[in-house]
């Protein structure tokens, strides 16, 4: 069979020849000029998806990069803040001792005081830390909302959550960029919480009474007995014994001795060490560790007493079987709450708390971060604090006509002292007695300063009020160091981290060298041959673009 082949195909053939040889030259000297061997996923469509996703992971290597970045600014911030508040304890705790020297003045007691007022304003603003953007460091997930605010009464309210913001640093690794406020200061453990019914107290001191247990009813000139407020020694003790057996009777049955009964009349005397014995003439007191608590019995003579005849003193020896002249009543503090109202509200009315009225409701329902409630101008409508746009209602309370007016919320009893407006909102929060801030308890202390008279029942509520503010206030710098270490732990994370994704950057950076860059020597080498191969390729195209036909006719 024979081929023919015209004039024009020859023509074509030679054309396309060039153009592909050209095309090869063309893209050689483009692959040289960028350094890259893919130009295209034509190119080598395997190592086109690969470094497609290998550029992808260096997106996310750099975003983990920034993120660790901001962690680490964060976190530094929040060390120093922290640095910050240990400092201001310390010197805290250093006015505490002070004030419990007993040579102290009422004059020196105020000047102590003064400057605690002003540590007490430092934390405050320490605790309510800003970040960089703006946002509070110590008020969980709600970065916009201030942590910490003072209430009417002096105490001290959280509205921040109890969440903690985090930032992704790696494939599988996050770290926590802030701590909560509630579990660095608000969730401290409290030593004080056993209190009596009635009692000597202090009319001018606007707080619960610091002498809180309480003598039987009889004049305060026959008083020569003091105990302290209960200091949790044992709170396993505490919890499995005490509160099992409270409310506990003291009473005095000589001069040198008292008995201890529980709430069912059971002698307990024997759970104490030294039996009930104590020495009414201890220049320092008797200590009575009883069931994980231990307490401070002091005896105060007065003018005229004869310390020889303590049994007349301190105990009625001559009616057998009758209460002596001092007796005690002992029993955990029970859940108090503050309360406050909204800048926004239209009316003057305010909530007093008067305690828990049903104790099964109160412990199901009623949320441990506290509740906000908005009158709608006939009832209140009850959410779970923090509150956001939103929330469920948990119950719709009714005002209970008075004189006076009150409202039950979730077994708590509230009183309306004045005319509710329509919109008026307030928060209502538990104060759980088995844990109080650190601002709490440096206002209790600074209070108790303030206020207590320059007299030997004064000293002894100072001296009880400060054994309180010490333990209360190592309880506190306990929880802040507690945290200090965690952060010490993210950043050794972080650290660590930012070492292992330059690691990941580094190799992800050479693998996409490997697939993508040019091996210039190679290409030089192509380039030459295909330069070879294209001259060639035109010199023989004009030797055979000039041979036809007619070149063959005479």
């Amino acid at each position: 069979m024979v081929m023919r082949i015209s004039s024009l195909q020859a023509f074509n053939n030679g054309v396309g020849g060039l153009g592909r040889n050209y095309s090869n030259v063309i893209r050689t000297q483009e692959q040289i000029s960028s350094g890259n061997r893919i130009l295209t996923p034509a190119d080598d469509p395997v190592a086109s998806v690969r470094l497609m996703q290998l550029e992808q992971q260096a997106s996310m290597l750099g975003q983990y990069k920034a993120n660790l970045t901001a962690a680490k600014n964060s976190l530094t911030q929040e060390e120093a803040t922290l640095n910050s508040v240990n400092t201001v304890m310390q010197r805290i705790r250093e006015l505490a001792v002070q004030a419990g020297g007993g040579a102290l003045s009422a004059e020196d007691r105020n000047s102590l005081a003064q400057e605690l007022a002003e540590r007490e304003d430092e934390l405050l603003n320490l605790m309510n830390t800003r970040n960089a953007r703006g946002e509070y460091l110590f008020s969980g997930n709600l970065g916009k909302t201030q942590p910490f605010t003072r209430n009417p009464d002096g105490t001290y309210s959280y509205h921040g959550d109890e969440g903690q913001r985090s930032l992704q640093v790696a494939s599988s690794t996050t770290v926590a960029i802030n701590d909560n406020g509630k579990s660095l200061f608000q969730s401290v453990t409290n030593a004080n919480r056993v209190q009596g019914e009635g009692g000597v107290d202090n009319p001018n001191l606007p707080m619960p009474p610091l002498q809180s247990t309480s003598f039987a009813a009889k004049p305060a000139d026959e008083q020569r007995m003091f105990i302290s407020p209960g200091l949790v020694q044992d709170n396993k003790l505490y919890n499995s014994q005490f509160r099992e057996g409270e409310p506990y009777s003291m009473v005095m049955v000589s001069g040198t001795e008292f008995a201890m009964y529980d709430k069912d009349g059971n002698d307990v005397t024997s759970d104490i060490k030294g039996g009930g014995r104590i020495d009414p003439n201890a220049s320092s007191g008797n200590v009575i560790d009883f069931r994980g608590m231990r307490f401070q019995l002091d005896v105060i003579l007065k003018d005229g007493d004869n310390p020889k005849d303590m049994d007349r003193l301190l105990a009625d020896t001559e009616t057998p079987g009758t209460p002596g002249t001092h007796s005690f009543t002992l029993s955990s503090v029970p859940t108090d709450f503050s309360t406050s109202r909204s800048s926004g509200n239209t009316s003057s009315a305010r909530l007093v708390p008067q305690g828990i009225t049903n104790t099964p409701v109160f412990n199901s329902q009623f949320p441990t971060s506290g509740v906000m409630m908005r009158y709608n101008g006939t009832d209140f409508e009850v959410f779970a604090q923090p509150y956001k746009a939103g929330n469920p209602v948990l119950q719709t309370a009714p005002v209970m006509a008075g004189p006076p007016d009150t409202v039950e919320v979730l077994g708590v009893t509230l009183q309306v002292n004045d005319t509710l407006a329509a919109g008026d909102q307030f928060t209502v929060m538990p104060q759980f007695q088995e844990q109080r801030s650190i601002l709490d308890t440096v206002s209790r202390l600074r209070q108790a300063l303030e206020s207590m008279p320059d007299s030997p029942n004064g000293n002894l509520a100072i001296r009880d009020e400060v054994a309180i503010a010490l333990t209360n206030i190592d309880n506190g710098i306990g929880n802040v160091l507690g945290v200090q270490t965690q952060i010490g732990a993210r950043l050794n994370l972080i650290d660590t981290t930012q070492t292992d994704n330059e690691d990941v950057t580094l190799v992800n950076k050479a693998v996409q060298a490997d697939l993508r860059e040019l091996d210039y020597a190679e290409a030089l080498s192509r380039l030459s041959f295909q330069t070879i191969v294209l001259e060639a390729a035109q010199q023989s195209y004009v030797k055979i673009a000039s041979l036809n036909l007619f070149n063959q006719l005479r």
